[in-house]
């Protein structure tokens, strides 16, 4: 029988087959080791990970159960009522600061005469001229009197002018008494027994007195959200205040609602202006011809909602 090829080179064949097998399979189990070495890891740093995740949250547990149990001991049981009792402290301290600056906005707005004035008034009538009647409160001086001469009170005005004891410029009202002229129609009046009655009136004051007050307009009634504010403004000036459309005290932000000037409330198309301002903000001025007093009036800010629920 013939035979193809020889049976040694048969063998040798097969020799290498066998040792590139077996060479496959040593790099096979090495990557296999390098595998399994990597998951050994993974799995270590898992299990590493979830227990300090265990040990992690049994410590926020125990911070948790001692803090409720710190809030339900004694110490802390009042806390909500002493809260409750601090806020109303807190609202009458408001009030109470309240009528204080009201009070000093009354103080501000009556003025002061100069305290020179006495003296200047009496350097200032002549020999010839006495005073009746002379009354000074906080803004005017009315001053009655009687002269021989019907030109001594108005040089008495103009002395007064002169050393600025009036705002503006005052003139006397100068007449005729009656009451010393003589019984008889018929005979001669002598030019001495002839007397003058004057008034001089006028106002000292030559500034005003603008006052500003937050207030909260409530279902029981007006609070005061802030002290009054004063601003002491020359007489014919321009007065302005800004950003009056929202106020916050204590953490709670309030919107405009309106507005009262004097006493009077603007109507809907002047609040509309006022609240529009300048900028959106809302603005409220004017000119001072007198003592103005300011009242704005709030209501709480609407807490809108954003669309995930929450308050913003």
């Amino acid at each position: 029988m013939t035979l193809f090829g020889s049976k040694k080179g048969y063998s040798k064949n097969d020799i290498n087959f066998f040792g590139e097998f077996t060479a496959s399979a040593r790099k096979q189990t090495q990557v296999l080791a390098v595998v399994v070495f990597v998951g050994v890891i993974a799995i270590g740093l898992c299990l590493a990970i979830l227990v300090y995740d265990i040990f992690r949250n049994i410590g926020v547990q125990k911070d948790i159960d001692d803090l409720n149990a710190k809030l339900a001991s004694d110490e802390y049981a009042g806390l909500e009522l002493a809260s409750q009792s601090l806020q109303q402290e807190i609202t009458e301290m408001n009030q109470y600061y309240y009528t204080l600056t009201e009070m000093r906005r009354i103080v501000d707005k009556t003025g002061a005469a100069k305290t020179e004035l006495v003296n200047l008034i009496g350097d200032s009538i002549p020999s010839d001229a006495f005073v009746t009647d002379y009354t000074v409160t906080g803004e005017t001086l009315s001053m009655q009197g009687i002269t021989y001469s019907y030109y001594d009170a108005a040089n008495i005005c103009y002395l007064l002018n002169q050393n600025n004891v009036f705002a503006g410029y005052v003139v006397p009202s100068v007449n005729i008494d009656d009451s010393f002229s003589t019984a008889d129609p018929e005979a001669t009046e002598n030019p001495i027994d002839i007397y003058y009655d004057f008034t001089i009136s006028g106002n000292l004051v030559s500034d005003c007195i603008i006052s500003l007050g937050h207030y909260q307009t409530t279902e029981t009634g007006v609070i005061a959200l802030s002290g009054v504010s004063t601003e002491r403004v020359a007489a014919g000036a321009e007065y302005s205040f800004d950003g009056i459309n929202s106020f916050s005290v204590s953490g709670v932000d309030y919107t405009l609602s309106s507005i009262s000037i004097n006493g009077t409330p603007m109507s809907a198309e002047e609040f509309a202006i006022a609240s529009a301002g300048a900028d959106g903000t809302g603005n409220i001025s004017g000119f001072a011809n007198g003592n103005v007093e300011i009242e704005l009036y709030y209501t709480v800010a609407e807490v809108q909602e954003t669309s995930e629920g929450g308050a913003q």
